[in-house]
């Protein structure tokens, strides 16, 4: 009784402040290249017992409702839509400027507003608690790896607050018996485009020889792309492939390759691009290199000295489509991704798919070699899998 009667007085006091005009306060956000000030309403800094109770949770979300939370919740929403931002990486903002409004070591108050601000913004969320630790949980359709998960009539809810910040658990977790929204809208990890943030250009260059002739180039390097993506949850294998080449590498890279292919055959496209992509790079495997498992979009075989054959997937896809416009799938071997093509022509061993013949245009190698259309050395009776596809 001692405990609401504590927070009656302060949902009374504060009930009185809103009525006020909202003291703002302002916080400094580094947001991968972005230097962001964000203006919020003090009175979402609502204090929280040392030890929460269930209907402590509870409470703090209806003494939210009655802030000026609107106030941050529009500022973060302009900032998702400037920057062109997917859900996980509006979360991310969201995160960086809750933990900056509130101060390190308040965990609680933390993932209690996130919790709130994700609501409102019309996610469904669970929460869920263990001793005193709370995780904010989000519907999704996506399929994430390395997430914990729960399941709530036939959906799946993803653990936001683990990704992060390692915050994870073996023990059963207790889930609040409160849900703010019942029917809100699924939460989004899969990336269609790279954000709109400020570039940090380095030119690299690049060759590879095709046809005994020497091709070069200098491309302008985002590295703003390797930064979003370091600390990226681990999605479905073939999304990554799906991602569009940041606009300076685009601009810097595309008009080369339509001049270079101008007049060839789609055949012949195909040949340099395998070329490129084969001799361009150094190969290393992701724990050789980054001591973990690192999938990389297009643009971060660029950025990394090293790249290896999902890696080089990714950038063959995204060139074959802007250069030859043909379907194509994603082929998993066991230990092994590459891409096929569909082609009229018969150029060696097909993989039929949907009606149509695919044949393999491996990214990866041999170095020095152009040959496409056979199956990657040492995978000839390999077991496959066509994991995606793009028509």
């Amino acid at each position: 009784m001692k405990n609401a009667g504590l927070l009656g007085l302060l949902l009374i006091s504060l009930i009185h402040s809103v009525q006020a005009d909202p003291q703002m306060g302002n916080v400094q956000i580094n947001f991968f290249s972005e230097e962001l000030s964000i203006a919020y309403p003090k009175n979402m800094l609502v204090p929280l017992p040392a030890h929460l109770k269930e209907q402590d949770m509870v409470a703090f979300y209806q003494i939210m409702e009655r802030t000026d939370y609107q106030l941050l919740l529009d500022a973060l929403l302009e900032k998702k839509s400037a920057f062109m931002l997917n859900d996980w990486l509006y979360y991310d903002l969201m995160r960086r400027t809750v933990s900056a409004m509130i101060g390190a070591g308040k965990s609680s108050n933390i993932e209690l507003t996130c919790w709130f601000l994700l609501t409102k913004s019309g996610f469904e969320t669970r929460l869920t608690y263990l001793k005193d630790q709370q995780f904010v949980y989000v519907y999704t359709e996506d399929e994430v790896f390395e997430v914990p998960m729960i399941t709530e009539k036939g959906h799946n809810f993803a653990n936001l607050t683990s990704i992060p910040n390692s915050r994870k658990t073996n023990e059963a977790l207790y889930m609040l018996n409160f849900v703010p929204k019942s029917a809100g809208k699924p939460f989004g990890f899969y990336l269609t485009k790279l954000p709109r943030l400020k570039s940090d250009i380095e030119r690299k260059r690049f060759s590879f020889r095709y046809k005994e002739k020497d091709y070069e180039m200098e491309v302008d390097v985002d590295k703003t792309s390797a930064e979003v993506m370091n600390a990226y949850p681990f999605i479905e294998e073939q999304q990554y492939l799906q991602i569009p080449l940041s606009p300076s590498i685009a601009a810097s890279l595309m008009p080369k390759f339509k001049n270079w292919t101008n007049g060839l055959s789609k055949i012949e496209t195909l040949e340099l691009l395998v070329a490129f992509t084969r001799s361009s790079f150094q190969y290393k495997e992701d724990k050789e290199f980054f001591g973990r498992s690192k999938p990389m979009i297009a643009d971060e075989v660029f950025i990394y000295p090293y790249s290896d054959c999902e890696d080089r997937s990714a950038l063959f896809f995204c060139l074959a489509r802007e250069l030859v416009d043909l379907p194509m799938i994603i082929v998993a071997f066991p230990d092994h991704l590459t891409v096929g093509v569909a082609l009229e022509e018969e150029i060696g061993a097909a993989i039929r798919y949907e009606g149509r013949n695919y044949y393999i245009c491996d990214p990866t190698g041999p170095v020095n070699s152009t040959d496409i259309g056979g199956f990657p050395y040492g995978y000839e009776r390999s077991k496959f899998k066509i994991i995606g596809q793009y028509k």
